[in-house]
């Protein structure tokens, strides 16, 4: 592997909350593969940039876009153009890629390009659904995350296997400072929703009720928010509250540990979707902690991991019969069986079931 020389083209860039393009480039380049991790386009650039990052193997780069408008352009001459691109990167960076991993599809999205490099299209978000039909059809073998997901890329290319999220094991956890230690109740339930605080599918009249309802109980909600968001908005004045803000994503396991109950508490009528996999239910399984979920599809057939509700108007119930019997739904016995879950959906083990299925279906010589 380790003549092997991958680009991920990625819609995020390194410098970011990492989610799962940053850990399977990290998961990569631990396994012994040169991982190129390629920034979304910079028009005011005009020229190639590589960086080091903290891994042995994986560098940042930064580069050009290919040209203004580029998807105006007639398929033939965008195709050229962006074969030129390509070939300028290489020689630039001084190496010639193996494999191009495609996590992008409104930018980058006809694999064609590539000509006769291993390519890889994957989608990890159903919103991400720009041209579904130009990435897939010009790949390869195709992942996703979700059936729905598989559903829609089915009809442009026959290889396409679901690869469920992953967790990192790889990051150090960091330790709490003093002021955030103090934030946890050590006389109350501590409760806690992680995740972008002002996303559109956020049930906040969930939250709103829970955290009125449960004055006795501390919820901590974990992460970024504006004064202008909805769930700011109607909840700032309740004193059983901590808005954390945003927080390194190291510190996460290390929060959890301290938390009673985690919730995951989503529009699903109208996204479903969208919602059919949130990748954070692994990070509160790990914990082995309760989590009380709004109905997420990827989990209807491992309900013994979560308290997940197929109807939302009864979360407060079900939150409830937690609170009352939390001794119960925190045994030793369940937390280890959640665990046990999330350590055998590493990045690692999702990476040699990608592996495995390119040595299937595509090549052997991976």
């Amino acid at each position: 592997m380790n003549n092997k020389q991958i680009l991920i083209i990625s819609p995020e860039q390194w410098k970011w909350q990492h989610v799962s393009k940053h850990h399977y480039a990290i998961t990569l380049a631990s396994k012994g593969f040169k991982v190129y991790f390629l920034n979304p386009p910079i028009s005011t650039l005009n020229q190639v940039k590589m960086l080091d990052t903290q891994y042995q193997n994986l560098y940042e780069i930064e580069a050009p876009q290919v040209t203004k408008g580029l998807r105006l352009y007639p398929k033939r001459l965008r195709n050229f153009m962006e074969k030129a691109w390509l070939k300028k990167l290489e020689k630039n960076i001084g190496t010639k890629f193996d494999i191009i991993w495609l996590f992008e599809n409104s930018r980058f999205y006809d694999l064609n390009f590539a000509e006769d490099r291993l390519k890889i299209y994957h989608q990890v978000d159903s919103n991400q659904n720009f041209h579904i039909k130009e990435a897939s059809s010009s790949a390869d073998i195709c992942f996703c995350v979700t059936d729905f997901i598989k559903r829609d890329l089915l009809p442009y290319n026959q290889k396409v296997f679901k690869i469920t999220h992953g967790i990192n094991f790889t990051n150090q956890k960091s330790s709490l400072s003093k002021t955030q230690e103090d934030r946890f109740n050590h006389n109350s339930i501590n409760v806690a929703y992680i995740g972008n605080l002002d996303m559109i599918y956020i049930n906040e009249d969930i939250l709103y009720k829970l955290t009125t309802k449960y004055s006795n109980i501390t919820f901590h909600f974990i992460g970024s928010y504006s004064p202008q968001g909805t769930l700011y908005k109607i909840c700032k004045e309740m004193k059983n509250i901590i808005w954390w803000g945003r927080v390194e994503s190291t510190l996460i396991p290390t929060i959890l540990e301290k938390i009673d109950i985690s919730l995951l508490a989503y529009r699903v009528d109208e996204y479903r979707e969208q919602l059919a996999n949130s990748h954070k239910i692994l990070e509160y399984l790990y914990s082995g902690k309760v989590t009380i979920a709004t109905y997420t599809d990827e989990y209807k057939d491992k309900r013994h991991l979560l308290e997940m509700l197929d109807d939302s108007d009864k979360y407060l119930q079900k939150f409830d019969e937690v609170v009352k019997n939390l001794d119960f739904y925190n045994s030793k016995e369940k937390q280890q069986e959640r665990i046990l879950y999330a350590e055998d959906s590493s990045y690692e083990k999702q990476l040699e079931k990608v592996l495995l299925l390119i040595r299937k279906y595509i090549t052997k010589e991976i």
